[in-house]
């Protein structure tokens, strides 16, 4: 990402350990209440959330993406200098009620973000890890794939071909957003370069190639997560999570949009299904979002990356939507 709090990261120089102390937690602070904006049609409510800190792991935050497994009680979680968390996550009465941190470590050979800048994640149909890794300065784009493994990333990734037309991107606008849609066809957003163009580069990977589609955008927001959602789901084939962050006056504002793939031609429909105002809702710099079904309900989680500044926070939130 492309912000005046990632120019904090780097100058601070913030990478810390690649894995927690011993003997150490995981601190979860609740936020009482969160209100979202919804259209007529959508029903949401607040599930959720919390602030998280890890005080004795200096190393801690920068999360980038998530997933949750279907029964919510793992999320694992990635971050943009080359760390992952898995926690557990207790659900009771439609409320994510507790977070808990079970296992921390670092993907092979990433020693910072210089060349660890991961992005976004995909979990694909055989359990392997797909992760986007942006540009830096003397790297390329990259897209990494774990094979499945407990803990993960526990093996020497492959390398999946990166989209096409993806080296036009500037330094640092590249795979954003990623996920495994309901067919295991691989979505993939660009950040995209400044200022935002009415559509960004999207690509769908399918048989063993990438095909170019289009992702049209809002002015000031861009996609930085993407999660799939069920087959036949009346919203469309995934949600966006897209992030506002105007350097100037420090306005900021999150937003979840329905995507749906077109039928022929490369443009996408979308619409707006949520958004965050930070009158209504702490906010933060969220770039993470996963999607889960139980009992015909939609769960959504977001994550915040506070750049591992101590002017910003990690947030975890949880929301129903119907």
């Amino acid at each position: 990402m492309r912000t005046t709090p990632m120019l904090v990261w780097m100058l601070c120089g913030c990478a810390g350990a690649a894995r927690a102390p011993a003997a150490t937690t995981l601190r979860a602070t609740p936020i009482d209440a969160c209100a979202a904006t919804v259209p007529a049609d959508i029903t949401a409510a607040y599930g959720g959330g919390f602030a998280l800190t890890w005080p004795q792991w200096s190393g801690f935050g920068g999360w980038s993406d998530l997933r949750v497994t279907p029964d919510g009680g793992t999320l694992l979680a990635v971050s943009d200098d080359g760390h992952f968390l898995q926690a557990a996550l207790t659900h009771r009465a439609g409320k994510l009620t507790a977070v808990a941190g079970q296992n921390t470590g670092a993907l092979p050979h990433c020693p910072d973000k210089r060349v660890c800048d991961v992005e976004s994640m995909a979990l694909r149909a055989d359990g392997s890890w797909w992760l986007g890794v942006e540009r830096q300065v003397g790297t390329t784009d990259q897209i990494w794939q774990f094979p499945a493994s407990q803990p993960p990333f526990q093996v020497e990734p492959t390398r999946v071909p990166v989209p096409p037309g993806l080296e036009a991107m500037p330094r640092n606008a590249g795979l954003e957003a990623m996920t495994a849609l309901a067919d295991d066809s691989v979505l993939a957003i660009a950040e995209g370069p400044e200022p935002v163009p009415a559509t960004l580069p999207m690509w769908r990977w399918q048989a063993g190639q990438w095909r170019a589609l289009a992702y049209p955008t809002t002015p000031d927001f861009r996609p930085v997560a993407l999660a799939a959602l069920p087959p036949g789901h009346r919203l469309g084939d995934a949600l966006v999570l897209e992030r506002k962050w105007l350097a100037a006056t420090h306005e900021a504002g999150t937003r979840i949009v329905a995507l749906r793939l077109p039928q022929s031609g490369q443009v996408a429909q979308t619409r707006e299904v949520l958004r965050l105002d930070p009158a209504h809702c702490p906010i933060d710099n969220f770039e993470g979002l996963a999607t889960r079904m139980q009992d015909g309900v939609l769960w959504l989680y977001l994550l915040s990356d506070d750049n591992q500044s101590p002017r910003q926070q990690t947030l975890l939130y949880a929301f129903t939507v119907q």
